[in-house]
């Protein structure tokens, strides 16, 4: 199962603001294999008939049937999918991981618990573990035999995670490490087998290890949650844990590579979970607004609720199309080395880091729009138990916060595009003056379905350049500091992908079936992008006021609104034609 496109070249090292992408080099979910399909409706099946129907006795945290259901996920391959061949795995590509991340993203509680299984527990072994490692674990994590679990967080240590402080001493014989310390907020954390612990061995160098239960590892209580009450979240408690040296994984003193790549792996699958989320959220409100009458016809007849239906699947087609770009260009870029050379393949990935960060904030914040409107859909009884919008409301929650805070991965993306080979020659002063002296003030007729759309993109990609290159200007080293500034260009360039691939997509979906029957994605995509121009202009007008006086911001904001300059559309029409299309299909259908 491979995501192929026709393309000659490696998308990679955030060249979306450098590089002018065709829609045939971009693989968007129309692009799945029948194999990959195929493997997805396994996985959709098997949460139909197996978990969704034991809803009530997963969310009453019997974990015993939770280990149950994981065991039968194994016998169907799911657990197998990133694993290698050689220990029991499937070796899959990225964009076959995360569409199955998509299917069983219908439960989130079983989801959580199979994802940090299969993602944060299962990979720091994957890539970091040796032979024996890997021979030892691999295969009876593949099979479900055991489960596994990852434990960074502590009460002092969230996202700086090298605060650490529990200590891993080397004892007298130089058999074993003796962690001691106390870990906090691990999923899986009451009955998983193996954990990949994070210490500091003698109080300094930040490593991690392979840790059994039997080795000493004690559970506290289960944490009562806001949401995804169906899994497990619990402190681990480590006294004197004997682990034998063989157990750490990668070198003493490089744990922080083990953390911050696996994260970065993470929100790679995370952005398929967050909207396969927002999918099922739509789809049921959607019926619900069909079914529910008031002043004698259906709610979704009203306007206000063809609002809300129509930018919830906005905000689902978009998604779609930033993460699956995304898996697609990795994918293609891991083809040029293979799985064994884990070095070269962890590089690849992380310079993809950018876009990681990106889909991470941008599909949970999108997650948490579309429950948010579905509550109101269901207006009371979207507050009631007893109705799915108030469990998916309250699970969605947590999106925003693990595999790193949206704020730290908000800075992530503007401090990475500074140092970046590929981009970071951009940001200075000749780059920022050619930005601004190439963009004029007149529109360009519109001739194609999406010139307009086209140039909004040019324009803003000059936007990310000029903000940020006068920012790194006016700041110079102190720019680190400047975190609302550095937020603001996070959000513009984040507009920029997420725009650019909703246009991507779109236009291949047009050159396959054509302008009429490619309605609904037009009118998306043209509403998208009548939007995010209004918002990256919003925050490029925060960003001229943070670092000019008076007498300057006029002359900046001149630039601004020639930057952010777009055509109208009526976007009240173009979404009640999106709500139409959703209520006619009786869920969401793109």
């Amino acid at each position: 199962m491979s995501a192929k496109a026709d393309v000659n070249q490696t998308m990679e090292d955030d060249s979306f603001l450098i590089t002018d992408v065709t829609p045939e080099q971009v693989f968007t979910r129309e692009d799945l294999s029948g194999a990959q399909q195929m493997f997805g409706r396994i996985a959709e099946d098997f949460m139909r008939a197996e978990v969704l129907p034991r809803d009530a006795e997963i969310h009453a945290q019997d974990w015993a049937l939770t280990r149950e259901l994981l065991l039968k996920a194994g016998e169907l391959d799911l657990l197998r999918v990133d694993i290698p061949e050689a220990y029991g795995g499937l070796g899959l590509d990225k964009v076959s991981s995360a569409y199955v991340s998509e299917k069983i993203s219908v439960m989130p509680s079983f989801a959580g618990s199979l994802g940090a299984h299969t993602a944060i527990g299962t990979l720091p072994l994957v890539y970091f573990g040796n032979e024996a490692q890997k021979a030892r674990y691999l295969p009876r994590l593949a099979s479900g035999e055991w489960i596994a679990a990852y434990a960074l967080t502590e009460s002092g240590s969230g996202s700086d995670a090298r605060a650490a402080r529990t200590k891993a001493t080397l004892n007298a014989d130089g058999t074993h490490y003796l962690l001691n310390g106390q870990k906090m907020w691990i999923t899986n954390g009451g009955f998983a087998d193996v954990f990949t612990i994070f210490a500091k061995v003698d109080g300094e160098r930040f490593t991690a290890f392979i840790v059994e239960r039997e080795m000493g590892v004690v559970s506290g209580r289960e944490e009562p949650k806001l949401g995804l009450d169906g899994s497990s979240t619990t402190a681990l408690i480590l006294e004197n844990v004997r682990v034998p040296i063989e157990n750490v994984l990668g070198t003493v003193g490089e744990g922080h590579k083990v953390a911050f790549n696996i994260l970065n792996l993470g929100r790679l699958k995370l952005g398929t979970r967050n909207i396969g989320s927002a999918k099922q959220a739509l789809t049921r409100a959607a019926r619900y607004g069909v079914e529910r009458r008031q002043f004698g016809k259906s709610i979704s007849e009203f306007g206000l609720i063809k609002q809300k239906l129509g930018e919830m699947a906005v905000r689902c087609y978009v998604g779609d199309a930033m993460v699956y770009r995304t898996l697609g260009d990795v994918d293609r870029a891991l083809e040029a080395v293979t799985a064994e050379d884990t070095a070269r393949v962890l590089k690849i990935i992380e310079s993809f880091a950018v876009e990681c960060s990106i889909n991470k904030v941008w599909t949970s914040e999108a997650l948490a729009f579309v429950v948010d409107e579905a509550v109101q859909i269901y207006g009371g009884y979207g507050y009631s138990k007893e109705f799915p919008a108030e469990r998916a409301y309250r699970d969605a929650r947590i999106t925003r916060i693990y595999e790193g805070t949206n704020e730290i991965n908000r800075l992530i993306i503007p401090t990475r595009l500074l140092k970046n080979a590929a981009t970071a020659h951009l940001f200075n002063e000749e780059g920022v003056k050619h930005a601004i002296e190439n963009t004029d003030d007149s529109l360009t007729p519109v001739e194609k379905v999406f010139s307009a759309e086209r140039e909004l993109l040019t324009r803003a990609k000059r936007l990310v350049i000029f903000t940020l290159g006068r920012a790194k200007k006016i700041y110079g080293d102190a720019l680190a500091g400047e975190q609302e500034v550095l937020g603001h260009v996070a959000d513009i360039a984040t507009e920029v992908y997420a725009l650019e691939s909703a246009l991507l997509r779109t236009e291949k979906f047009v050159a396959a079936r054509g302008e009429v029957e490619s309605t609904t994605p037009i009118d998306i995509t043209r509403v998208y992008a009548s939007d995010a121009a209004d918002r990256m202009e919003h925050s490029a007008k925060q960003i001229v006021a943070a670092l000019a006086d008076d007498a300057e911001a006029a002359h900046l904001l001149d630039a601004v609104r020639r930057l952010t300059r777009h055509a109208t559309i009526n976007t009240v029409a173009a979404r009640r034609r999106i709500a139409a299309a959703v209520v006619k299909a009786g869920r969401y259908h793109l």
